[in-house]
């Protein structure tokens, strides 16, 4: 989800707080696999 791939980030770079920042690109990874996986469920379908 979210919430843990921005928890990610913030440990990544080994902080204890999860910043604004942290949590937009969390999103816009979260969107880019939803987007990626409806894509290849499309494919299946044609």
């Amino acid at each position: 989800g979210v919430c843990t791939e921005a928890g990610m980030y913030a440990l990544r770079e080994r902080r204890v707080h999860v910043t604004q920042e942290d949590f937009e690109m969390a999103v816009a990874k979260v969107m880019q696999k939803d987007s990626e996986k409806n894509m290849s469920i499309k494919k299946l379908w044609k």
